[in-house]
Order: C-alpha cells, then sequence, then structure tokens
C-alpha cells in the first residue's frame, strides 16, 4: 500500500469583506474535505503579507511539515493581485510540486494587454481594441465601434467590471475611463463589445490538455441584451446580477461551434503556457467567436463552473481535486485518461454553478 501523500492547501489571509477573497477560504476548507476523502493528508496553511517581504519568509512557513505537495489557492491580495506571481516563483524556486499554472503563464493571463498580444500574434481572435494607460490621448477609441467594452488592465476575478462597463457612446467614454483610471492606474483594456452568446471551457493536464466540458452562460430572459459577467454576477449572491445568470455544460451547442471553441480554446492555452488547471472564456458574434481571456488557476469551489465541468467529465468533488494533485506531482500520470461514458452523461443541480461533492451518487453538499 502506497503512502499518504502530505498535501499543504495554501490561501492568501487577509482582513477584507471583499467576497472574491473571502470565497478561496472557503474554497480552501472544502479542497481540504475532499483530499481528505481521497486518503490525502491535507492541512491548511496561511499566506500572510509580510510572509512574502519577509526574506524566506514563506519558505519556512512551508517546510515545517515537509508537504509532498502545495495544493496553490494562493491568489495575491485584494488590493496586490500580482503576488500571486510572485508566490509561484516562490514555489518553482523550492521545487516543490504545486497545483495549477507556472508563474510565467500567471504572468502573461494577468497582464489582459500583453495577453491579448499574445494571442493575436498566434493568429487566435480578439475583440479589437486597445490598451489605455494614464495621460492618453481623446482619440484613444479611434477606429473601434460602439457600444465599447472597458476592464481594467491587471485585475481579475471580474474586479472593476460592473453595469457602467459598457460604455454606448463616445460622450460616456472619457468620464468612465478618467474614474477607472483613478482606481486602475496600471491601465485599462477598451475594445468592442462582443454581443453573441458567450461561452467558457475547463482543462486539466499539460498541452493538447484534457477537456472538462463547454459551458455556455445563460441570462434570465428579457435580460440577455448588453449581459455580461460582471463581480456582482459571480460573488453577490444577493443581487440580480448573481440570479439572473448560470453556467451550463455542454448544453445547445452546435456540434461545428463546440469543435471551434475546444480548438480555439486549446490553443489559447498552449500560447500562454498554461498547465495543471484552467478556463478560457469566449463570445460569438456573426457566427464569429473571440477569447475574452484566459485565467489560469480559476474559482474550483464546490459550487463553481469549473467544479460542474469536472463533474460533468465524471469527477466527482473530491475526485477533481485529487486528480489535481495527482497532475501536480506527476504531469503525465493521467494525460489523456478516460472516463466511463455513464459518468458524463447527467449533471445532478446544485447551487448556481452545480459543483458537487457526490457527484457520481447524486448527493449534494
Amino acid at each position: 500500500m502506497l503512502p499518504e501523500k502530505t498535501v499543504a492547501v495554501v490561501a492568501g489571509r487577509e482582513e477584507t469583506d471583499r467576497e472574491d477573497v473571502l470565497d478561496v477560504l472557503r474554497c480552501r476548507q472544502s479542497v481540504i474535505e475532499g483530499l481528505l476523502l481521497r486518503g490525502f493528508r491535507a492541512y491548511p496553511v496561511d499566506i500572510l503579507k509580510e510572509d512574502l517581504f519577509l526574506k524566506g519568509g514563506v519558505t519556512r512557513k512551508l517546510r515545517e511539515r515537509s508537504p509532498d505537495c502545495v495544493f496553490n489557492l494562493f491568489e495575491g491580495f485584494g488590493e496586490a493581485s500580482y503576488l500571486e506571481i510572485r508566490f509561484a516563483e516562490i514555489l518553482e524556486s523550492m521545487g516543490i510540486p504545486f497545483t495549477g499554472n507556472p508563474s510565467r503563464a500567471l504572468a502573461l493571463c494577468l497582464d489582459k494587454d500583453l495577453a491579448r498580444r499574445a494571442l493575436e500574434a498566434a493568429g487566435l481572435p480578439v475583440a479589437p481594441g486597445r490598451c489605455v494607460l494614464p495621460g492618453y490621448g481623446r482619440n484613444i477609441a479611434e477606429g473601434l465601434k460602439y457600444p465599447l467594452f472597458v476592464k481594467p488592465r491587471m485585475e481579475d476575478s471580474s474586479v472593476g467590471i460592473d453595469n457602467r462597463s459598457l460604455v454606448a457612446s463616445e460622450d460616456d467614454l472619457p468620464r468612465l475611463l478618467d474614474e477607472r483610471l483613478a482606481l486602475f492606474p496600471d491601465g485599462l483594456i477598451v475594445e468592442e463589445y462582443i454581443d453573441g452568446r458567450e461561452y467558457n471551457t475547463g482543462f486539466m493536464g499539460s498541452y493538447p490538455y484534457d477537456l472538462m466540458a463547454v459551458s455556455s452562460i445563460r441570462y434570465a430572459p428579457g435580460t440577455e441584451a448588453g449581459s455580461f459577467l460582471g463581480y456582482e454576477s459571480k460573488w453577490d449572491t444577493g443581487s440580480d446580477d448573481y440570479r439572473n445568470s448560470v453556467s451550463v455544460p455542454e448544453e445547445d451547442i452546435a456540434a461545428g461551434t463546440r469543435k471551434e471553441i475546444i480548438r480555439l480554446s486549446r490553443e489559447a492555452g498552449r500560447v500562454m503556457g498554461c498547465r495543471g488547471y484552467f478556463r478560457v472564456d469566449l463570445r460569438e458574434r456573426r457566427g464569429g467567436l473571440y477569447i475574452l481571456e484566459v485565467n489560469p488557476n480559476p474559482d474550483i469551489n464546490i459550487d463553481s463552473g469549473f467544479a460542474k465541468q469536472s463533474f460533468r467529465r465524471g469527477l466527482s468533488y473530491p475526485d477533481m481535486v485529487a486528480r489535481l494533485v495527482h497532475t501536480a506531482l506527476d504531469r503525465r500520470a493521467l494525460h489523456g485518461r478516460k472516463f466511463p461514458r455513464k459518468y458524463q452523461e447527467r449533471v445532478v443541480p446544485g447551487k448556481k454553478d452545480g459543483g458537487l461533492y457526490g457527484a457520481r451518487t447524486g448527493r449534494s453538499r
């Protein structure tokens, strides 16, 4: 019998009321419970701001119990998301296996301007747009067709995206740009709004990756026009935006469209250097698909879209998190593994996005 593997499940801890930050701590508890069910010795590790700025602070904390693997849920801090890159660099320097993406992929995906350029250079479709920095010229949107969409350049988790992010006319743009640049001085991305159906794909492993599922975003009837996933729609469970949107895997997607979504998403992951697990967001306009973002280490909480996609592939929540650890320990071990078809045929309804503990038994938690 193989000895149990020890897994340090790492997350940042800070004083905050931001739902996306607090969600990581909830996710950590779910991950630990799932790993324990699959025979791992899993335990939590908090990373504080001082750990990253004190020489050797992170390495000393991680080496206290000599884990075989780090389950990396660290996403920086509320005002310093870039620190997730630094943390991954520390793990790489330690030589310890860790789940999720390498520092280079995290850095490239976090900077939406660099990401757009990399995808375009590879011949992949992105919405026409540009990066806007403080001191921008008033003709910054010249050649772009309204409505335009404005999002922070260096944030994730839909931070800085709300119902004002969709700009209908040239008169409204400068006011919003000035307001948002004061909040996000690293810059903004302004691009043409892609007004068609929205999709996302979840993958595990290394290129050419193992597809979990293709999902589409369903908006409540009457709210489809001009709808998009902002901060409230992802994190504020009491908001109309949250209630009016849901991610649905493998439903009512034309075969040809699905094939192209998978092709573009898989290539986008390769271009960005993704591995471990990631999600690609796309939208459709007049029959053409456009890549919105590549999301390394997306939310994998028990009610997340990624958990729901994994369940559609046949993985219960404990199976999913265990597989991420095994992939980190040996990235070739599960490459190309096939799952019985019976585990791909039904999705048990759960919370907003349906990630379930008892996927194979029909029990939700």
